[in-house]
């Protein structure tokens, strides 16, 4: 699959294609190594993705605002890359968050598999 936005193209997901392809709650590629993420839940507001010790959830927001950067340039195509420079816009961007978290891998981890990003 090669992106799910809507049709208007205002750089939003198509959130009724992204719930129907995660509703079967596959897993996922990782971004390095050969484990696997899993596909927990998708409603109406985020994705939640776990793996054996974790589990967390990515805001449809989030990747409105991810996909918006990715096509404005400012983030790499690169899933390792892309995952880093989104990570520096939150920790310097206008919402800054300084804790550690996953979103920004998870992100890249949804983005590779919908197709936004380059093969590793």
């Amino acid at each position: 699959m090669v992106g799910v936005t809507t049709q208007d193209g205002n750089d939003r997901l198509d959130w009724e294609q992204v719930r129907a392809r995660y509703a079967g709650r596959p897993s996922l590629a990782s971004l390095q190594g050969t484990s696997r993420v899993q596909v927990e839940e998708v409603d109406d507001d985020r994705i939640c993705l776990s793996q054996r010790l974790w589990r967390d959830c990515v805001s449809r927001d989030d990747l409105d605002t991810a996909l918006a950067l990715l096509r404005d340039g400012r983030l790499d195509p690169r899933p390792m890359a892309f995952a880093e420079g989104l990570r520096r816009h939150y920790a310097s961007g206008p919402r800054v968050e300084t804790g550690c978290t996953r979103g920004p891998n998870l992100t890249a981890v949804i983005f590779a598999d919908l197709g936004y990003l380059s093969s590793p």
